[in-house]
């Protein structure tokens, strides 16, 4: 017997030669010996009789690839909250050639499907969409099936191009029965607590970590930063990742596994006032102040520096550059994304108009209007902005119209105070001059700058005041140093959010940048 004890019912465990179905079972288990699972059960022997046979010819008589099986198992698992399920099989996945970055995607349940492209092949993506499918919605969608089915028809082929059609049948329905019958697995586990393990989370497939980290800005003003370390290797080295106003840390969720696949170590959080971070309660949000909380999150999370590199998009852009400004000491290079130098002209209007559409109404009630209507009034004005056509994130009649739906709830779910505070952040900043010594962006020693736009970003505008600035900043960074220059790069078809519409582009420019440090 391995595992703990339920906190509902206790184990049944037969003596070895009492039970012939308990016998039964230690044959297909092996060395293992009964399972707590196979102790619940075994209070009803004719349903664990028939719970083996069943589960033994889901496990070892099927013909689909063993990665799909494990694949369809471990989604249920990661849904349903049933870490024993899963702890018993992403073991069984690797063995079966699941790797870190695919099983990252396996137990992502709130990064909506499909994933990007690269990471898991069109047969698992296909048996990923309908074992999530089918354990949220029962129903599958009829294109999900056709999707799976189509898939499942070239996988056939290849091995044997005898009886296909009639074959791949019989895979599709092995499919079925294995997401149905690992449901029912995954919810007899967790309502009778087997293995008292009821209350886990499902563990990720690397060392992952949620902090709360509370900064001191002065002595009585203190707020909260909400961020998560993901670590593939204890020496592998850092990128951290800064989120754009109107989102939160989860923003990164389609991008994360490609650097999880090359082994870097990752932070992500979210920004002040942002997700479950809070804002100081007497200090002003300023640009300077997000690199700033950059700064002591390394600290207070004890993450070596310098670090690889610095992500940020938007807010999160203008924040990686003043933290390449600043604490060029704490990383080897900044990676600037869809942002300006400072505040274009005519911004601080717009960011004021914005902030009045969120406090539109009666004026009395102002803060429920603002977080019941205004906030979806902004998130209906903001995401196509952010996802102009012919972004694919823009097609109704592509899936990824599904990340433009996560994007806009994300968008609406925003603390009000939160926006407010970073729209007043960035209608009134400048990071291109400093009266401070040593504090000046043009010469900043940082290593390596890549600064990105997507190609629609504000009709080609954003793109086209980065490719300036990089052109400015050169002037005066390879003067007489031996500093490398900055590199810009658009990422074509994308809108504000590259590394969420054309994810797959963007990583490849990241990954390439990366590797050349």
């Amino acid at each position: 017997m391995t595992g703990g004890s339920s906190r509902i019912i206790s184990g049944r465990y037969p003596r070895v030669g009492t039970s012939p179905i308990a016998d039964a079972i230690r044959a297909r288990r092996g060395a293992r010996g009964l399972t707590p699972l196979d102790g619940a059960l075994l209070h009803v022997p004719p349903v664990a009789g028939g719970w083996n046979s069943l589960l033994g010819a889901i496990r070892t008589q099927g013909n689909l690839p063993g990665n799909v099986r494990e694949l369809m198992i471990l989604r249920v698992a990661a849904i349903n909250h049933a870490a024993f399920e899963w702890i018993h099989h992403e073991h069984v996945g690797r063995d079966c050639g699941l790797n870190t970055a695919q099983l990252y995607v396996i137990r992502d349940t709130v990064t909506p499907l499909p994933p990007s492209t690269g990471i898991l092949s069109e047969l698992q993506t296909s048996a990923l969409l309908f074992a999530d499918a089918s354990t949220r919605e029962v129903k599958v969608n009829k294109a999900i099936t056709e999707s799976l089915t189509k898939n499942l028809e070239i996988w056939a082929r290849g091995k044997d191009p005898s009886n296909v059609e009639e074959r791949v049948e019989d895979l599709l329905v092995e499919a079925a029965a294995i997401v149905g019958t690992y449901n029912m697995v995954s919810r007899f586990l967790v309502s009778l607590d087997v293995a008292g393990m009821s209350d886990n989370e499902v563990p990720w497939p690397l060392e992952r970590k949620e902090h709360f980290v509370t900064i001191s800005s002065s002595p009585d003003c203190t707020h909260t930063i909400h961020a998560v370390t993901l670590i593939t290797s204890p020496t592998s080295p850092w990128i951290v990742f800064a989120n754009s106003l109107l989102t939160d840390l989860s923003m990164w969720g389609y991008l994360i596994p490609y650097l999880i696949s090359d082994s870097y170590n990752i932070l992500i959080h979210s920004q002040r006032g942002h997700g479950l971070s809070t804002l100081p309660s007497t200090e002003a949000t300023t640009i300077p102040s997000l690199a700033s909380d950059i700064a002591n999150l390394l600290k207070q999370l004890n993450i070596p520096t310098p670090i690889h590199t610095v992500v940020g998009v938007s807010q999160g852009g203008a924040a990686a550059m003043s933290f390449g400004r600043t604490y060029h000491n704490l990383t080897r290079s900044v990676v600037i994304c869809d942002t300006a130098a400072k505040t274009p002209a005519g911004n601080k209007e717009a960011w004021a108009g914005r902030i009045g559409m969120v406090y539109g109404g009666d004026m009395s009630q102002r803060a429920e209007y603002a977080s019941k209507v205004g906030m979806l009034k902004l998130a209906e004005a903001t995401v196509p902005r952010w996802f102009p056509s012919p972004s694919k994130c823009a097609n109704n009649e592509s899936q990824r119209v599904e990340r433009a739906r996560w994007l806009a709830k994300m968008v609406e779910n925003t603390p009000v105070e939160g926006f407010v505070a970073g729209a007043g952040a960035l209608s009134d900043y400048d990071l291109s001059h400093s009266e401070q010594p040593g504090n000046s962006l043009f010469l900043s020693p940082v290593g390596r700058v890549l600064l990105v736009a997507g190609s629609l970003d504000g009709n080609g505008k954003v793109g086209s005041g980065l490719k300036h600035l990089s052109e400015e900043w050169n002037a005066e960074r390879c003067r007489g140093t031996s500093l490398k220059p900055l590199e810009y790069v658009e990422i074509e078809g994308s809108g504000h959010l590259p590394m969420i519409d054309e994810t797959e582009q963007f990583a490849e420019v990241l990954v390439a940048f990366l590797k050349a440090l």
